[in-house]
């Protein structure tokens, strides 16, 4: 079952899309995750849970949880709300980027069982590719990157295994000097309640589509009007380079709701 976390503040464009993609909607809300499709959040929501994190991203899905890998390689982290809380950096420890090639984040803040997790998911991929010792070394193929942003999946959209589209230089020079590819994307035009703006990462996530063909396409999703940034045809000419194609929806404005994480 192919399954998306996103925020309740996602647009009903893009939920519907994702619907009919086959995807499951997980709901992630202040009050925790709704593991079903619904139209009646406010029916089924404990609002006598706490709420573990400042409120304006307390339905943001990559507050809670960490995706590990793209696509096919996908996996979910889903960490717990009890360590969390309500200012920086006590929000940020399952913040991280995952992709096969690069893991990034305020490493000194990561929680220990995100780490762990990621060393076992990342050793099932060598296994599986035969390229892991009898002791699952895989350090030479993936980079782990220490960066002073907290809000490392916030601020950067992975495109594929070794490509980034975010507006901080910081974590850009540091994927470059690894030899990342990376797109270093004008700051704003990306709303985020509650905030001056948001992040591009925090607008998207990697599904695959059915276009009719064979196979799924990959595709890189955005909440939102993508057209009207001023960096859009740099996008999505990055994007399609890839062979991946980018899809929004120009009915609401380009919104960052803390990421949409999939698993096929």
């Amino acid at each position: 079952m192919k399954q998306v976390y996103i925020s309740r503040h996602a647009g009903t464009s893009l939920v519907r899309y994702l619907v009919a993609q086959g995807y499951q909607i997980n709901t992630v809300t202040e009050y925790g995750i709704v593991n079903q499709n619904t139209n009646n959040l406010d029916d089924v929501l404990d609002t006598s849970k706490p709420v573990h994190v400042d409120p304006r991203l307390a339905t943001h899905p990559d507050i809670y949880m960490c995706q590990l890998g793209l696509w096919n390689e996908a996996g979910i982290f889903v960490g717990d709300p009890e360590k969390l809380g309500p200012k920086y950096p006590d929000d940020i420890i399952y913040n991280a980027v995952c992709t096969r090639d690069f893991v990034f984040h305020l490493i000194e803040k990561t929680d220990r069982e995100l780490m762990d997790a990621i060393i076992t998911w990342r050793q099932d991929l060598a296994y599986e590719s035969g390229k892991a010792d009898s002791e699952g070394h895989f350090h030479e193929e993936t980079k782990v990157i220490g960066v002073r942003q907290g809000y490392a999946r916030c601020t950067c959209l992975p495109v594929n295994n070794d490509s980034f589209i975010l507006s901080d230089k910081g974590i850009a020079g540091a994927l470059e000097a690894q030899g990342a590819s990376v797109l270093l994307v004008e700051e704003g035009h990306i709303k985020l309640r509650g905030f001056e703006h948001g992040f591009i990462g925090g607008t998207a996530g990697n599904i695959y589509i059915n276009t009719g063909g064979i196979t799924d396409q990959k595709a890189i999703v955005f909440n939102g009007d993508l057209s009207v940034h001023p960096d859009f045809k740099r996008i999505t000419d990055f994007i399609k380079s890839r062979n991946i194609l980018p899809v929004w929806f120009e009915d609401y404005a380009l919104e960052d709701i803390g990421s949409i994480l999939a698993i096929e």
